[in-house]
Formats: structure tokens, C-alpha cells, sequence
């Protein structure tokens, strides 16, 4: 089973679990345990909107960026806009008729009626939302733990032309010597040696405060050279003994200052 059925299996478990628990729960009050599953199968489309807006656009859109105001301003018109005008007139008009004929119902817009309902579909959301926010709290502070770790190892090295990295449960010592360059890729470093390679979880900007100056220069957001493995440069890139690294604009003036006067 593939990452995608193994995620909509849990999907369908989740909302068959839903329905029959709280069938269960209000079948409690007349035994009549069909009719409520009933009740609770007509009430899942605005359930599963709320959901599923909330976890692939209000979450990763707000949340994921830090928008927290936001995030409980929009999922807060999103409850009201779904029960208002979607869970509101189909509870009113189809499911009391048809589900709960002895239930007398205030007008449209009684503001009870509006609160039961926006709660109703809210106990929906409750699970995916805070398993969610659980799993990437989590993943944020692993990952703070690996990058604390890997700042450690680095403190600590007790050669100044030696590094240390931790990757893949491994430690590396690293000759600082046999560095040509670092590579930025987004949450890891692509760490180029005389012969090979390595990719660590690191930050290129931490790396770059542990290595000698006078050795090494940033030559772009995502490239630090090693000076000695520069075999030739112009104004607008820099050749190593096999690639060539751009430049970066806002770095262009403080490289071939540093350049030219390290060759004078």
C-alpha cells in the first residue's frame, strides 16, 4: 500500500469512527441508533468541508506561516459561512423534517440555533487539526535538535582546520583543507571535498562563522569557496578547479575587494 492509499484509508477509518461514535453517543437518548447514523451521515458534507479547508489551505497558508490572528480569523467566518449557509438550511429543512419531526425549531437566524450548529460541525475538526499541529510541532523541534546538535559538534571540535558533522547517525570529521565549497540547499549543505561529497542538515551561515575568514569568503547566498581552490574569477563569477559560482549581487562589491586584495 502507497503513501496516498495508506493517507485515504485513514481518512475513510476516521470519519466511519466519527459517525458511528457520535450515533452512539445521541442514540443514547431514544435507542433509536439508525436514525442517528442516519442524522450523522446527512451532517458530514459541511463537516468535511470545514476539515479539509482548514488542513490544505487555512493550516499550511496561515499557520505553517506564523499567521496565528489570521489563521483564527478565517477559521473562525469559515464556521460561521459553513453553518450559516450550508449546515443551517440543510438541518432545518431536510433533516428535522425528515430525522426529528417533533423538533420545533426557532427561526432561521436564531443565534442559539447558529451557536449548536457551528459547534456541531466544529467537534469535526477538532482531531485532524490538533493531530496536525501536534505532528509539526514535532517535526520543528526534531529538527531544531539535529541542527542543535550538529552547532555542538562544531563548537566542539577541537582542531580549528577540523569540522565536525553528524549526518546520518555518523560523525565526520571533515579536513577544513580539503574543502573546495559549501553549497546552500534549502534545509541541508551540499559540502564539495577534494574527490567526493557530503550533504549535511546544517545551515550554510553557521558553517560559514566556524570556518577560518581568511580561507573562506561568501561569494553568494548559496556558495562559500574555499579561496585556495580559485583558479580564476571576473566580476561576475568565480572558477573552481570544476565549476564555476556565480557571483551574487549584493555580495559583488566586499568579494572583489577581498579578491584583489588577497592577490595584491
Amino acid at each position: 500500500m502507497n503513501i496516498t492509499q495508506c493517507r485515504l484509508t485513514n481518512h475513510i477509518l476516521y470519519w466511519m469512527l466519527f459517525v458511528l461514535f457520535w450515533s452512539f453517543v445521541w442514540g443514547l437518548s431514544d435507542y433509536d441508533f439508525l436514525r442517528n447514523i442516519l442524522i450523522q451521515i446527512c451532517c458530514l458534507p459541511s463537516r468535511m468541508l470545514l476539515v479539509y479547508i482548514s488542513l490544505y489551505f487555512l493550516y499550511p497558508v496561515f499557520f505553517l506561516k506564523k499567521k496565528y490572528l489570521l489563521f483564527a480569523l478565517y477559521y473562525s467566518l469559515l464556521v460561521l459561512f459553513i453553518s450559516v449557509l450550508i449546515q443551517r438550511p440543510f438541518m432545518m429543512y431536510y433533516i428535522q423534517p425528515h430525522y426529528i419531526p417533533g423538533y420545533q425549531s426557532n427561526h432561521f437566524f436564531e443565534p442559539s440555533e447558529i451557536m449548536n450548529t457551528a459547534l456541531d460541525i466544529n467537534i469535526a475538526a477538532i482531531i485532524p487539526l490538533g493531530y496536525t499541529i501536534l505532528k509539526s510541532l514535532e517535526r520543528v523541534n526534531r529538527d531544531n535538535s539535529v541542527l542543535a546538535e550538529q552547532n555542538n559538534l562544531l563548537k566542539t571540535a577541537k582542531d580549528q582546520h577540523i569540522i565536525e558533522l553528524k549526518i546520518d547517525k555518523s560523525v565526520y570529521k571533515i579536513p577544513v583543507a580539503e574543502i573546495e565549497y559549501i553549497e546552500s540547499q534549502r534545509n541541508n549543505v551540499r559540502i564539495k571535498l577534494i574527490g567526493s561529497e557530503l550533504i549535511a542538515r546544517q545551515n550554510i551561515s553557521s558553517l560559514q562563522d566556524l570556518l577560518p575568514k581568511e580561507h573562506f569568503v561568501r561569494v553568494h547566498r548559496s556558495f562559500l569557496i574555499n579561496r585556495s581552490r580559485i583558479t580564476a574569477y571576473s566580476a561576475s563569477k568565480i572558477a573552481l578547479s570544476d565549476v564555476t559560482v556565480p557571483i551574487g549581487r549584493s555580495y559583488k562589491e566586499a568579494v572583489l575587494n577581498s579578491l584583489g586584495s588577497a592577490g595584491s
